[in-house]
């Protein structure tokens, strides 16, 4: 028995082929087939048929389905396992997996130097497809994900043939099929160099110029950028001499390649058989490509990352650790605290990583993005900012429902990276628009940063930390060796160029960078006081940093001109219950157990304006948790802990709510103040 889903979904039994009738019960049998020799779990079943919006008795509804599927199957083919079902046939026996095995061969034996072999492996690959894979089961997430992976394989695998056949001296064999596809797929440039490259090697030389001209006017309309190394390096031969050669900085620098055969389970949960091997004939490298026949318009400056101004210090293990993440996962979330340095570690990671993505990056900057903007909702407002880093300016509805298909179809066919940064205060609008891009895009790569993670499938949060802070008792060499204090030394030899760690100003030094938390932005600040102010004043004026940690720069975002500014940005998104909750949180100088925070956070009835009033133990632990969640509270899996810096603004909050409030008869405003903090003590137990 043989099971075909490179198009209309069939059943082949010895002689006779059928196609299987009913969406739901094709659908079935294409998750069985994917998973052929292997117990599919009734609950993975359920999720993906139904989309994850089951019937009320969703199992009896797949045994419906089963029994359905059975009765056009020899028996026991579907056997119920492990709370499971189970096909009983070879991988080999689907079309999806022989075609995975043929492009690996065919793709391995061109890397061998054996075009005869790879053009034979190549044409059972490609013969094998009547049509889109799953083209007859409807809209179910999941096979969308993996029909869109296997119709990369699939241009994959034309053009690898593309290349045998060229080899081979066949290049008049694959004119018409490589027009056909070109056509089809405008923009990807490893096609359309294939098709040039084949043109010009039977005569057609024209053509081969027309194509690249028609894709150069695709690429500059649609996506605001100019042809790739590739593309103009099929072109150079064409070219007349005369023309010069350039490399204008309008023009996005990307790598373009091929797209890698993208393994499915590195995107979505999908059976091992479909993940290839990595292996792939690179693409041939050609020097002193010409200049685009059309200079590409500005507007691909705007994806540019962030200039860097200053050296990056102090986080190259956490630059290594996302790098390693990103290779793992589709989507990642640098999430802390603001002034951490998120955006800076995602400009370096591009830096240091950025042939990963052959494709190049998009950087799109959202701290601008407000959740109302212009009469647009905070879903269009995050689309259309996503869309002007691409280059393009698109009219679509203000409620953003179109958005997705724009970027899709901008994004189509991509291996890149997008920095989605700044997220927190239109973290819902990003969590849709990253969660759909994902799944409809399997080789796109989303980076993004936010004091709290979307929280969409898929995602992996890295939580950055402070910087290592040096030890009291530190010698000058291990302080030295402290990220917080080599950051300090790097940043205040900027204003006072003979500044240096000495064994006189070590220990304030250190004094100085502990009092900071390590927080970077912080230790930036204070490095450039040393231009006016003696390291030692700096330090005895930190009791009132927020008035001393500033800056004038006018190339500095203005949420980070100063202390008070970041930490006012991450304040201004919280509730009215978590900032209440933050206050008196902030009465704990060393942290707190969840005790402690239970008995004197509690409800406190004589004030009935309170936000906090008659909260229970649960809704205390639940607002907590938010805030650990949104990187304003620390948890060490014992104490719950501020930032002395968080811990300063908090007061300041709590000061200025208790401003207006009369002095009780015969207290001090510092005893009123503790007292209300403290409000009623209760025994945790009975709040339970």
């Amino acid at each position: 028995m043989r099971v075909g889903l490179l198009g209309p979904t069939t059943l082949a039994v010895a002689e006779n082929t059928a196609q299987v009738g009913g969406p739901r019960v094709r659908a079935l049998l294409a998750l069985l087939a994917l998973d052929a020799g292997r117990a599919v779990p009734v609950a993975r079943l359920i999720d993906r048929i139904w989309d994850e919006e089951p019937p009320a008795a969703a199992e009896n509804a797949l045994q419906t389905l089963v029994r359905r599927l059975r009765a056009i199957m020899p028996a026991d083919t579907v056997k119920y396992v492990q709370r499971g079902y189970l096909l009983t046939i070879e991988p080999e026996d689907v079309d999806i997996h022989r075609f995975g095995h043929a492009l690996e061969t065919g793709r391995r034996a061109l890397t061998a130097g054996r075009p005869d072999a790879a053009a034979t492996a190549l044409d059972e690959a490609l013969h094998l497809w009547r049509g889109p894979a799953f083209a007859d089961i409807g809209d179910i997430a999941h096979l969308r994900v993996i029909a869109d992976t296997v119709a990369e394989q699939r241009l994959d695998a034309i053009e690898l043939r593309a290349d045998a056949y060229l080899t081979e001296g066949r290049a008049a064999e694959i004119v018409r099929e490589l027009t056909v596809e070109t056509a089809a797929n405008p923009f990807r440039e490893s096609l359309a160099a294939r098709l040039i490259t084949v043109l010009a090697t039977v005569g057609r030389k024209a053509e081969a110029l027309q194509v690249y001209r028609r894709t150069e006017a695709t690429l500059a309309a649609e996506l605001g950028v100019g042809p790739s190394a590739e593309l103009r390096s099929a072109v150079k031969d064409l070219v007349a001499p005369t023309i010069e050669v350039a490399r204008p900085e309008a023009v996005t620098s990307r790598r373009f390649a091929p797209a890698r055969s993208e393994p499915v389970t590195s995107r979505r949960p999908a059976p091992a058989h479909l993940e290839p091997a990595t292996s792939r004939r690179p693409a041939p490298v050609r020097p002193d490509p010409v200049t685009p026949l059309r200079p590409a318009p500005a507007a691909a400056d705007r994806a540019r990352l962030p200039r860097r101004f200053t050296s990056f210090v102090g986080r190259e293990q956490d630059l290594a650790e996302v790098a390693r993440l990103l290779a793992e996962s589709p989507m990642v979330t640098l999430v802390g605290l603001a002034g951490v340095g998120k955006t800076r570690l995602a400009t370096e990671l591009v830096h240091a990583r950025g042939p990963d993505w052959p494709d190049g990056h998009v950087f799109v900057e959202l701290a601008g993005v407000g959740p109302e903007q212009a009469g647009m909702s905070a879903r269009a407002a995050v689309g259309a900012a996503v869309l002007s880093a691409l280059g393009r300016v698109e009219r679509v509805d203000a409620g953003g429902g179109d958005w997705i298909e724009v970027l899709v179809h901008a994004l189509r066919g991509r291996r890149m990276l997008l920095i989605l940064d700044n997220c927190e205060h239109v973290v819902v609008a990003v969590a849709e628009l990253a969660d759909q891009l994902l799944q409809r895009l399997p080789a796109l790569t989303i980076l993004a940063t936010s004091r709290e993670s979307l929280g969409i499938e898929g995602e992996r949060r890295y939580p950055l930390r402070t910087l290592d802070l040096p030890g009291s008792g530190d010698t000058i060499e291990a302080a030295g060796n402290c990220s917080a204090v080599r950051l300090f030394v790097d940043r205040a030899t900027t204003v006072r160029p003979d500044f240096g760690l000495t064994q006189d100003n070590c220990a304030d030094v250190a004094t100085l960078v502990r009092g900071l938390d390590g927080m970077p932005l912080a230790i930036e600040l204070a490095a450039a006081r040393l231009q006016v102010l003696s390291l030692r004043a700096v330090i005895d004026r930190l009791d009132d940093r927020f008035a001393l940690l500033t800056s004038n720069s006018r190339r500095i975002a203005a949420r980070h001109r100063s202390l008070h500014a970041a930490v006012a940005w991450s304040w201004a998104l919280l509730t009215e219950r978590e900032a209440e909750l933050a206050r008196r949180i902030s009465v704990f100088g060393t942290g707190a157990t969840l005790d402690m925070v239970l008995a004197t956070c509690a409800d406190h009835a004589a004030d009935a304006s309170d936000p906090m009033r008659a909260v229970t133990a649960a809704g205390i632990v639940d607002t907590l948790m938010s805030l650990v969640t949104k990187s304003l509270v620390e948890f060490d899996g014992t104490r719950y802990r501020m930032a002395e810096t968080i811990r300063a603004y908090a007061a300041l909050e709590r000061e200025s709510a208790l401003a207006g409030r009369p002095l009780a008869q015969g207290e001090s405003g510092r005893q009123e103040a503790g007292d209300r903090i403290r409000y009623r003590a209760v025994t945790p137990g009975a709040l339970l």
